[in-house]
């Protein structure tokens, strides 16, 4: 298990998997400056572990985070002044880098949802890849209820995921959502029992795959936010000559024949 510098997050890697956990439980994980700054470190660390090939992210305990700790927003809201810093890919600002980082990582990151995922907490699972919750997950943007805006990425997350009537319902009435409302709009996968173990199984079963491939599937798929149809698919084209005849991609043919071949004799 390796801490960060705070220790408010802690991640292990196994098997091709990384697991991240905001540790905080006593607090429902509230995010202050020390977790924005253990997730982007924790984040940093596995761009250059190329050994994983899928990470998990998660909440310790009862809760993916409540949101912003309240010392933190009272500094926030004394101080009065927005902090911004060096890029980090399209970041500037702290709690931004801290969502952002999870598309930075090259492999697909899923977040596993139990409890509350609260305006903070909620723009942190958005930065992964997939969601999946549990029946009791509780989800809202609610900054306009502090006087301020979704500032995590979230205004930018929202709308490729439920398209932008959805997202500026969400965001402007600050209403919290259950997991189902969840699910039927979009902004999860699937609901289980034990979002933890859904999402390392799911982990697992990314982890058979190429990890070449899993890099360019995830940066395609996200390039097509962006560019225009013929760059993406020359991209495909690229990813395809990229990959192809590799000794990485012979392993895997091989692999998959010798699997076919044992099923049929079976």
């Amino acid at each position: 298990m390796s801490q960060t510098t705070h220790s408010t997050v802690e991640y292990s890697i196994a098997d091709g998997i990384a697991h991240v956990e905001i540790d905080r439980a006593e607090k429902l994980n509230s995010l202050t400056r020390e977790v924005f700054e253990d997730l982007v470190e924790a984040g940093l660390a596995l761009q250059e572990a190329t050994e994983v090939k899928a990470v998990v992210l998660s909440g310790r305990g009862r809760a993916f985070s409540a949101g912003l700790d309240f010392t933190e927003l009272s500094r926030i809201a004394e101080d009065g002044a927005v902090e911004l810093g060096a890029r980090l890919g399209s970041a500037r600002a702290l709690a931004q880098k801290a969502v952002h980082i999870w598309s930075l990582v090259e492999v697909p990151v899923i977040a596993a949802i139990r409890g509350a995922a609260l305006g903070g907490g909620m723009q942190i699972a958005l930065g992964a890849d997939m969601r999946v919750a549990a029946p009791d997950a509780k989800l809202s943007l609610m900054e306009l209820k502090w006087g301020i805006i979704p500032d995590m990425c979230g205004t930018q997350l929202l709308p490729r995921l439920v398209g932008p009537a959805q997202a500026k319902k969400l965001i402007v009435t600050a209403e919290a959502i259950g997991a189902e409302e969840a699910l039927r709009i979009g902004v999860v996968e699937e609901i289980v029992e034990d979002p933890v173990a859904r999402a390392r199984e799911l982990a697992g079963q990314i982890a058979g795959q190429s990890r070449s491939a899993l890099v360019w599937a995830k940066r395609l798929v996200d390039l097509s936010y962006d560019s225009e149809l013929s760059a993406g698919l020359d991209a495909e084209q690229e990813a395809l000559s990229q990959l192809l005849g590799t000794d990485e991609q012979k392993q895997v043919v091989a692999q998959r024949l010798a699997a076919m071949k044992s099923r049929a004799k079976s």
